[in-house]
């Protein structure tokens, strides 16, 4: 196994050379391609290559983190690109000031010359160089360091201090931009190859040098003198105190891992005079606070920005994004509680851990792309995953991975650790690796139909629980037991040498229409019958006792499942709605009733039970169990009688919309709406008023609290929320949040939709099509029991004028007034196919690409503007009766549209390759950087008569002459939701929760 950039340094510093090489052989075509990515010269990035690693050699003393090594080198070579480019400079005539008549001749000149004593790789090279050139400059870095030095993703990511989504996103948009030149530029830049000996030069002056000689003393007592005397200084200095807290923390040298940053690529550093600083500092890492322990920080939030790694390192003194504490809830895809009482939690953020007695979570590690189940195990002190496409392993209790080697595609059901190798279960194949991860072997008989859902291991001895039964790996073989059961092993629970076996019916069968009509079959049979079983074992599975629990209750029957926890004698079956528990080893049981409060119908809570025998649990002890939910970990203390909420520290919720009025933001996810009144510090979910009176009741008299997929929107500052009514049939619900009440009210008299609207993807030439009547009499609010249907009203584009609302409904777009009796069709309709299979669910697309808003809708008094799917821009200036296709007539060419704004009477239309403006609709501009580049806004906000955009690389402003001019750093990760509130920036990542930045300094 490769050393670690940790291991190599401190070899180094113990005055080993050699390893300072391995370093070079592993870093040189990054650091070359980087370089040769920002100045354009290929020759000459060599050079500064070389004089990066000599420097890196000659300072690697001052280095306070060793682990952030590759950020510290990387800020090296952009501090010597910058150092070149400078010295550039003042040697060439600026462009601005040269003829534009004489700088073609001269360029055709030059152009020519150089076409006759260029090389076919140079040729390749000017080739490539100009291809890139129409490329972002963070994806220009992306698509280099990808196919030039070969790196991954995660690679790229922790390079540049980047997340992994955010490359991966970069590099998806490279290879769409150049579309039919990219293998070519792939092809080229595969091929390119840098000096074979620049290893050795390196190393040849690296012998003649002396690097800076580290104190003898620890690294504490420097550093605290040199603080002391900076501060002196600085008061001397007339410096405010505001400044004191930016000092970085000491060094801890017994720390194995701090604090996770991100290096900025800030092309241009300004050094302007500092404004006095408004942040709060305590929301922050990396800075002077209490505590002070290195590591990961507890309940803290993540801080993205340049990193304080050492003075000369800093690319800028301004101030950085800083992470909200809150919403507190993402969707867990992993659990696993490790011999030394540890907690892990994998989620799409990263890794936290809970430790014995923590009263919250910790991030630990955002390294590792993560998405479907994740499995961990354990085997003497070290900590194994299987990740997306990796099996890593961690011998810090996983704040640092090592990757072991690539595994075998497919959907990870579980992962164990015996003496013989690693154990790797996929959904239809089980695999072995005996060379600690590298090769994975298939091991056992494949057999046809067989379905994987379960692994335990007690010692030595492996079990795995399928839909056909349950097998044991012992001593090299594979052997089905004789446990007496027709249904699907859906849990497997050890504690010492018991084995617990859950079982229930085959949830695979699903898949066809016949398995769906056998499944019903089964769970309704016999009045009193369970459709799940518990079996126990303590001779390795040589013998059976059945030891379910019994009621007389009809709910067991109708359980998908049952999940098994042990801990001692103490057992939990967690059932569909309710659980058992025993307190000696499952001869007696006690009922503990439902799952949820029957009272308050928590449509959430009942979802989570559903799912509750194949989503992850885990035991703490005999009175501590934790499971995950939808969006969030539950956790009992008192031996599973009652559950609540614990997702304290964990901060990474999927959050679709941002917005705000006077008194507050505002957020939306899967299941709900939340409201914050102190910047995004906590947070409190607003409740549906299901109790008011409706015009037009549901045949149960039910209304769910539950708020699937919702859409926010605020008009003449009130806030709206529309989503699909999970009781009634066709039916929208649209609320408002009512401040008097603190809660969110049914905007009454909604009239329902026809059955008959139908979804028209195919055949229409025309952006506008014929409108369908809406009403029905006949139609009733029945309750739907298909799932699909029940998601199909999921609105995608929704927008407010006073009291019209617009809402998309299968892809037409549709009208409704206060007062009015039906919705009108306003005839436009988008006839783009949401899936390559047509059957596909309204809930299927919107869990498969959750940010995809549908129509961009933008509504200012009667003025509409749609952009479609298809890239069609549609206006009507009478609310919708009337539309005109503008496409034809755009300054731009594109394919998407990101999002549609008004500011005051002027629209701003971002697009995947620019953004438009118009007063009229008529005449439109595209707006410019002050280069002149089209900066690609992913989403905007208006703060009165301004305008901000943000993108990959920042946050952006409209200056007076109508040009983007960033005032943010970059972002820590792809921006889905922008909003300015009281001089503060907030931002909706994809994956890593909300982010702000003062207004107070700009100019970056």
């Amino acid at each position: 196994m490769k050393n670690s950039d940790v291991e190599l340094i401190h070899r180094i510093l113990d005055g080993d050379d050699s390893a300072f090489s391995e370093l070079v052989k592993k870093y040189q075509k990054p650091v070359h391609a980087l370089v040769w990515r920002k100045i354009g010269d290929f020759h000459i990035a060599e050079e500064i290559t070389q004089d990066t690693f000599l420097k890196a050699y000659q300072r690697l003393a001052t280095l306070k983190q060793p682990q952030r090594f590759t950020g510290w080198l990387y800020v090296i070579a952009a501090n010597n690109c910058k150092m070149w480019l400078r010295k550039k400079r003042l040697q060439t005539q600026p462009l601005e000031e040269t003829d534009r008549t004489e700088l073609e001749k001269a360029t055709y000149s030059e152009y020519i010359v150089e076409e006759k004593e260029r090389t076919i790789a140079e040729a390749k090279r000017e080739v490539v160089k100009q291809l890139l050139a129409t490329l972002q400059e963070s994806d220009r870095t992306v698509i280099t360091l990808h196919y030039f030095s070969d790196m991954s993703a995660a690679d790229i990511g922790a390079f540049l201090g980047v997340s992994v989504n955010t490359i991966k996103s970069r590099l998806r948009r490279a290879q769409q931009r150049l579309k039919q030149e990219e293998p070519m530029v792939r092809e080229a830049l595969e091929h390119f190859q840098i000096t074979p000996h620049l290893t050795e030069n390196i190393m040849r002056e690296i012998s003649r040098m002396k690097p800076i000689a580290p104190s003898g003393s620890k690294p504490l007592t420097p550093l605290a003198v040199s603080a002391a005397t900076a501060i002196f200084i600085f008061l001397i200095m007339g410096i405010g105190s505001q400044y004191l807290a930016r000092f970085q923390r000491p060094y801890n040298i017994d720390a194995v891992s701090e604090t996770t940053i991100e290096i900025i690529d800030a092309p241009i550093v300004l050094d302007t005079q500092a404004k006095p600083d408004l942040r709060n500092q305590a929301g922050r890492f990396e800075t002077t606070g209490k505590s002070s322990a290195s590591g990961p920080q507890l309940s803290e939030p993540v801080t993205l920005g340049a990193a304080q790694i050492e003075k000369e390192t800093r690319l800028s003194t301004q101030q950085q994004w800083t992470q909200a504490l809150g919403p507190e809830s993402t969707m867990v895809s992993g659990l696993y509680a490790s011999s030394t009482g540890d907690i892990y939690a994998a989620s799409p953020v990263g890794i936290y851990r809970l430790t014995p007695n923590a009263s919250a979570w910790t991030l630990i590690n955002t390294s590792i792309a993560m998405s479907g189940r994740t499995q961990m195990a354990e085997r003497d002190g070290t900590l194994y995953l299987a990740s997306t496409g990796e099996v890593l392993a961690s011998t810090d209790r996983g704040e640092s991975w090592k990757v072991l080697g690539e595994r075998p595609k497919g959907d990870a059901t579980g992962l164990v650790a015996t003496d013989d190798g690693l154990y790797l279960v996929l959904e239809t194949q089980v695999f072995r690796s005996t060379d600690a991860g590298e090769q994975w072997i298939p091991f056992g008989d494949k057999v046809e139909d067989m379905f994987n859902f379960a692994i335990a291991v007690i010692e030595n001895t492996v079990f795995i629980g399928t839909n056909q039964g349950l097998y044991r790996i012992q001593a090299g073989t594979w052997e089905k037991l004789p446990i007496e059961t027709t249904n699907a092993i859906h849990s497997l629970a050890v504690s010492k040498n018991h084995l617990y076996v859950g079982t229930g019916p085959d949830l695979t069968q699903l898949r066809t229409p016949e398995g769906r009509m056998a499944y019903t079959a089964q769970i309704m049979g016999a009045a009193n019958s369970s459709t799940w079983e518990i079996f126990h074992s303590t001779n390795l599975g040589n013998s059976w006792t059945e030891i379910t629990p019994t009621s007389d209750s009809p709910l067991m029957k109708i359980s998908q499942g049952v999940k098994i926890l042990a801990a001692g004698e103490t057992l939990l079956a967690l059932g569909i709605v309710t659980n058992f528990r025993s307190m000696d080893a499952g001869k007696t049981w006690t009922n503990l009733g439902f799952n949820f409060d029957t009272e308050t119908f928590d449509m959430k809570a009942m979802m989570d039970s559903i799912m509750i025998s194949l989503a992850p649990a885990v035991t703490v002890n005999e009175n501590t169990f934790i499971k995950a939910g939808i969006l969030e970990l539950t956790r009992s203390t008192d031996g599973g009688k009652s559950w609540h909420p614990f997702t304290k520290g964990i901060i990474g919720t999927i959050i679709f919309n941002l917005v705000a009025d006077k008194n507050a933001i505002y957020t939306s996810t899967t299941t709900g709406v939340s409201k914050s009144i102190d910047g995004g510090d906590s947070w409190e979910p607003l409740r549906p008023n299901t109790g008011e009176f409706i015009l037009q009741p549901t045949e149960n008299g039910h209304q769910s609290n539950l708020l699937m997929f919702p859409k926010l929107s605020v008009s003449g500052d009130v806030l709206y929320v529309a989503a699909k009514d999970l009781v009634a049939r066709n039916r929208l619900r649209i609320l408002r949040f009512s401040a008097d009440d603190n809660m969110l009210v049914p905007i009454q008299g909604i009239p329902i939709f026809a059955n008959d609207i139908q979804t028209q993807t195919q055949g229409a030439e025309s952006p506008i099509a014929p409108k369908q009547d809406i009403t029905d009499d006949s139609i009733n609010a029945e309750q739907q029991t298909d799932v699909e249907n029940q998601f199909e009203l999921s609105p995608n584009g929704f927008a407010v004028s006073g009291n019209t609302f617009y809402v998309e409904y299968k892809q037409r777009l549709f009208r409704w007034t206060r007062g009015d009796s039906e919705w009108t069709d306003t005839g436009l309709i988008d006839t783009t196919q949401l899936s390559d299979n047509p059957s596909d669910s309204s809930l299927q697309i919107a869990v498969e690409n959750p940010f995809d808003s549908g129509l961009q809708i933008a509504v200012s008094e009667e003025t509409v503007y749609v952009g479609k799917r298809d890239g069609h821009l549609l206006r009507s200036p009478d609310a919708g009766n009337t539309w005109k296709d503008l496409t034809p007539n755009l300054p731009l060419r594109f394919e998407h549209f990101n999002e549609i704004v008004f500011g005051d009477s002027v629209v701003y239309v971002a697009t995947d390759t620019g953004v438009l403006t118009s007063v009229d609709g008529e005449h439109w501009q595209a707006i410019t950087d002050n280069d002149g580049t089209h900066t690609i806004i992913d989403r905007m906000a208006v703060s009165g008569t301004t305008i901000y955009g943000a993108g990959d690389k920042g946050v952006y402003q409209l200056d007076k002459r109508n040009r983007w001019e960033q005032i943010s750093p970059e972002v820590p990760d792809t921006v889905i939701a922008l909003v300015v509130k009281r001089n503060r920036l907030y931002i909706v990542t994809a994956r890593r929760g909300i982010f702000h930045i003062s207004l107070e300094n700009e100019n970056y």
